[in-house]
């Protein structure tokens, strides 16, 4: 099942960065709202993506920031009108478990509606499990509008940066990612000879 599940989020990565480079804004902002509701795709690979071909990180910013709030709403709803149950359905085909729900919950315990926000500030996080979850915590509404919009402007802005400067300096970016590929290469090898 994992299998057809990495292949099937590989194929909607594609139709995704086609949709970016085809309808430009417009594709930014339907990818993100896919990306942030159901659709287990990376955000990061739509707003790089953005970036490397041209797009302004401000537009990608404001597109990307509407598709990934609306998104999100669609997450928070699930949340709420289906309860803890809506996890054991849908959890397994978006890669969420009652394990990262109740890690997300802690940190609403923590960090009250902050942890939306940081959710949503940092790359790599995956934040349809907050989504989710403050709709389980019947969270207030409109605070998780706010921190859901505050924190994914500034993290669409940047993964489109990052874009931007990876094509201005590509042979620069070339050479950093080859020298890490063989450092990482060299030390995997040198992990396994000395076991």
């Amino acid at each position: 099942m994992l299998e057809s599940l990495l292949a099937l989020e590989q194929q909607l990565t594609d139709s995704v960065v086609a949709l970016v480079g085809s309808y430009g804004g417009l594709g930014i902002l339907v990818g993100m709202f896919l990306e942030s509701s159901i659709v287990p795709i990376p955000s990061e690979v739509i707003l790089v993506t953005a970036g490397l071909l041209g797009f302004d990180p401000l537009t990608v910013a404001i597109y990307g920031t509407i598709g990934s709030t609306l998104g999100a709403i669609v997450g928070y709803f699930i949340g709420k009108l289906g309860g803890r149950p809506v996890i054991d359905k849908i959890g397994p085909y978006l890669f969420i478990t009652q394990e990262k729900v109740l890690a997300a919950e802690q940190k609403f315990k923590e960090w009250g509606g902050w942890t939306v926000f940081v959710s949503r500030l940092i790359p790599f996080i995956p934040y349809k499990v907050f989504s989710i979850t403050s709709g389980i915590l019947k969270y207030d509404f409109k605070q998780f509008v706010f921190f859901t919009f505050i924190g994914s402007f500034p993290r669409c802005f940047l993964l489109a940066w990052i874009g931007v400067q990876i094509m201005q300096y590509r042979e620069v970016a070339l050479y950093v990612l080859g020298a890490v590929a063989l450092l990482a290469i060299g030390y995997w090898l040198w992990t396994k000879r000395k076991r």
